[in-house]
């Protein structure tokens, strides 16, 4: 059976309007090794995802990602097209929108400002890793929203690891992170590998390519008032 809502998004989830999810493998939806087929066949299940949980599918908002470190502000009014050209999405304490970010071996990072409300998620692969995307993050939500590092939360989501992979991609993003200002106390990883595990992950260098995508989801639990 699918995760939804795994136990590493509590530190998120116990603030009452946070819809912070992750959707992993859902056996009866077919793999591929073209991305949009994938992300086609899972679509469906996605957004009943969504409807079940009480969150119109036209509100969800996605990032074209493409491996850089570019992130960018989403609103309730737009389309649910991905945003072109960036790995990142975020908002401000009272959007109704919900954060999307697709990943099968690469982290998603959740950012959670206890103090304004503002909501991050973003893609940090090797490359993404490499061009530092969280420090992008928080210096466009300081910028934009007047975010403050030391008050974020930051959850970092199953993805592929040592012995697996050569690159410690959660010890880089969490270096990163603090390296912005987060609190130690602050950042959750959740130790999860997802080579290790096909049964409940899937994995673009395990499966060679022919895989599905899990989706990363962080929302509103209630339209803001």
């Amino acid at each position: 059976m699918p995760l939804y809502a795994p136990s590493y998004l509590d530190r998120i989830n116990a603030f009452p309007e946070n819809f912070a999810r992750f959707i992993t493998r859902i056996p009866e939806v077919p793999v591929s090794s073209n991305r949009d087929e994938a992300l086609a066949a899972l679509m469906p299940a996605h957004e009943q995802f969504l409807r079940d949980s009480g969150i119109d599918p036209k509100y969800l908002r996605r990032a074209q990602q493409v491996h850089g470190n570019k992130v960018a502000i989403v609103g309730d009014i737009g389309c649910s097209y991905p945003v072109e050209g960036v790995d990142g999405l975020f908002c401000g304490g009272v959007a109704d929108c919900c954060l999307g970010i697709y990943v099968a071996d690469c982290a998603a990072v959740w950012v959670y400002d206890t103090v304004s409300g503002s909501r991050g998620l973003i893609h940090s692969g090797k490359m993404g890793t490499q061009l530092n995307i969280v420090g992008e993050l928080f210096a466009r939500m300081y910028k934009v929203l007047g975010v403050r590092a030391k008050n974020c939360i930051a959850v970092i989501s199953p993805c592929v690891r040592p012995p697996h992979y050569e690159v410690d991609m959660p010890s880089a993003i969490s270096a990163q992170l603090m390296e912005a200002g987060v609190q130690a106390g602050n950042i959750v990883d959740c130790g999860l590998d997802t080579a290790a595990d096909l049964n409940t992950f899937y994995s673009y260098r395990m499966e060679k390519g022919c895989t599905g995508r899990m989706l990363a989801l962080f929302g509103r639990t209630t339209p803001a008032v």
